[in-house]
């Protein structure tokens, strides 16, 4: 008994975690594209896949999508993290667009990401990043476009294509092309 009060006592003098709620510097890009992962996982739409490395071309009809890994590189996209949050200029070529691009004294995954919002609700209607990689064995490059729309009532991907390359010290340049339809 002596120790459950001590442990009530102790309890009751911490201070709560400070929690802190800073507006994002940047368009929610990771907030978007998680709700349509859950959105997705929910309902399993089928997608019409078509994939090229190189020479090679493959196509696929699916619903056996795991959303979370299909939806990675955009969430990679994603600049709202607190180290980030000076090193993008912003411009707002219009009303409905943002434009992020890297600041060029920094070195950091993401240099491009360009969110166009619907004009009758406000939400994305495209979402276009550029992920670039670079050291002194490996560099890569992904460029990611993203269409939405609304679909049944419900605001929702339509498409997305990452196209790029990869290229090793020891090898050739690899070009990719993925190109997704959601139905």
């Amino acid at each position: 008994m002596p120790c459950f009060c001590f442990l009530v006592l102790f309890s009751a003098c911490q201070t709560p975690a400070e929690t802190r709620t800073e507006p994002n510097a940047y368009y929610d890009v990771e907030n978007f594209v998680q709700n349509q992962i859950k959105l997705f996982s929910q309902q399993q739409p089928s997608i019409e896949k078509t994939m090229v490395v190189g020479e090679d071309e493959e196509k696929r009809n699916t619903r056996a999508v795991d959303w979370q890994k299909e939806m990675e590189l955009f969430l990679q996209a994603d600049i709202n993290k607190p180290a980030y949050r000076l090193s993008y200029a912003t411009a707002r070529p219009d009303s409905l667009t943002y434009e992020y691009r890297l600041q060029t004294e920094e070195d950091l995954p993401v240099r491009f990401l360009k969110v166009v919002l619907d004009e009758d609700n406000g939400k994305p209607a495209v979402i276009e990043a550029k992920i670039s990689s670079e050291n002194k064995l490996y560099e890569s490059e992904k460029n990611l476009s993203m269409r939405c729309e609304e679909r049944a009532g419900i605001w929702q991907i339509t498409s997305y294509r990452i196209q790029g390359f990869q290229e090793l010290v020891i090898s050739d340049r690899k070009p990719f092309d993925v190109r997704v339809i959601v139905q």
